[in-house]
């Protein structure tokens, strides 16, 4: 029995899928376990290159910049939305596909 090679297609989009969301949940991770330890954002920011917020920083002349509502920098989601769009694209061709067969 011959197999249809394009389902080759949505195949490779669920690996692509797969591996951007688990470098998003490594992401995810290292964000809440920046947060938990003792608020160590300059690492973070340093690996994935967001603006950390400034906790008690030193900008000259005597005077000190405070966080006082959300304290965290943005959690970087583009490995996510990689994901979410690859899975989404996987299930699209898998449909139409199944719904169009070779002749």
């Amino acid at each position: 029995m011959n197999r249809d090679r394009r389902l080759l297609i949505p195949l490779g989009l669920m690996v692509v899928s797969f591996v951007a969301l688990a470098v998003q949940a490594l992401i995810v991770n290292h964000y809440i376990f920046s947060s938990v330890m003792d608020h160590n954002w300059e690492g973070f920011s340093a690996i994935y290159g967001v603006e950390p917020p400034a906790l008690n920083k030193d900008i000259g002349n005597g005077m000190t910049v405070t966080c006082l509502d959300y304290c965290a920098p943005k959690l970087p989601f583009i490995p996510g939305w990689i994901g979410i769009v690859a899975f989404l694209g996987s299930i699209m061709s898998l449909f139409i596909i199944w719904f169009r067969p070779r002749p």
